[in-house]
């Protein structure tokens, strides 16, 4: 349901807003069928008209698997109004690490008499930098898609659970560590306006040979620039990613209680970041008169866990998809499993 309207599934994700395309984030615990679901839906969309591209951000990427064809890091075309590839996740890291360097060179020119390689090295190991590499590559992929308009609907194949919660967590944090930089550098040019003001002159350093002059005009600063810049991109994504127009988050279990046990966690962490999950599908979920004898348990397990989603997600569009007898590869067998959500 949106804005009081009660919706079909596939209607969930049509283009709304004055953003140009819709961005649907699939998430779930591994191995609960999250790449399957991805895919279908993203191939069902590309059946009723949309353009449609479908990115796998998961290291253990199985996605060029489920589509039976082999994918790189550039979308290739793999169906009528369907593209797909899979990130490569060293590279996107080594290409964060190699942008972040370039920067510290180019706004800090002292910087330069030092190896940083050593420490661009180090920070590859460093907590949170996949996170940030792979919030940097979901804004390159977006603001990409908006300049050019290639793509109406774009999936993301999503990483496991927790990895994805620090991702999406990622801008709200951000933006209170960025705006106390502007703060501090806004503090730091204020000095130097102040030196100026007194001296006559502005700062200057001598940098090698050559001397440098020091803005103290924020407009001037390049620093700041770059801070404010960064800060207008991450505002920008966090809207995406809080806006019930723009994005989808749909949460991927299966009927046994650790998976429905950590989504319930996921809805409540995404909630104080101001981000809703719009649907929960149970995948395979067993069909009782279709088991032989032996399964009883396991089928009342399977119904204590199924009212618990009723309990615990009662305000989310809730589908089911039943135990297939084989796994889903191939579009043709992905078209069956779509239309099992509409």
């Amino acid at each position: 349901m949106i804005g009081g309207v009660t919706m079909s599934f596939y209607e969930l994700f049509k283009p709304r807003g004055d953003l140009g395309y819709h961005v649907v984030f699939v998430m779930g615990k591994g191995g609960v069928g999250k790449t399957t679901i991805s895919a279908s839906i993203a191939y069902k969309l590309s059946t009723r008209g949309y353009r449609v591209l479908i990115v796998s951000l998961d290291p253990a990427h199985n996605l060029g698997d489920v589509l039976d064809i082999a994918l790189g890091d550039k979308p290739l075309k793999v169906a009528e109004n369907l593209w797909a590839s899979e990130v490569d996740f060293d590279a996107m890291v080594t290409a964060y690490l190699e942008e972040l360097s370039e920067k510290m060179k180019h706004f800090y020119k002292y910087l330069t008499v030092l190896n940083l390689d050593k420490y661009i090295d180090v920070l590859r190991e460093s907590p949170g930098i996949e996170e940030y590499a792979t919030l940097e590559k979901i804004l390159e992929i977006l603001k990409e898609n908006t300049t050019n308009k290639k793509y109406d609907i774009i999936v993301f194949d999503t990483p496991p659970t927790g990895l994805t919660l620090r991702i999406m967590a990622l801008p709200t944090i951000t933006l209170l560590w960025i705006n106390r930089l502007m703060q501090l550098r806004l503090a730091i040019l204020d000095r130097r306006r102040i030196i100026a003001n007194v001296t006559g002159e502005p700062v200057k350093v001598k940098i090698g040979d050559e001397i440098v002059t020091l803005p103290y005009d924020p407009r001037e600063d390049p620093v700041f620039r770059e801070l404010e810049s960064y800060r207008n991109d991450i505002e920008w994504i966090n809207n995406i990613f809080t806006s019930n127009e723009y994005s989808s988050i749909i949460m991927v279990v299966n009927p046994e209680m650790l998976p429905v046990i950590e989504a319930e966690k996921a809805l409540k962490t995404l909630k104080k970041y101001g981000i809703g999950i719009k649907t929960l599908i149970v995948n395979k979920v067993l069909p009782p008169e279709s088991i032989g004898k032996g399964y009883e348990e396991r089928l009342r397990l399977q119904e204590k866990v199924l009212r618990l989603i009723e309990e615990k997600f009662s305000n989310i569009m809730v589908k089911k998809i039943p135990l297939l007898p084989s796994e889903p590869r191939g579009l043709r067998a992905l078209e069956k499993v779509a239309s099992l959500l509409e």
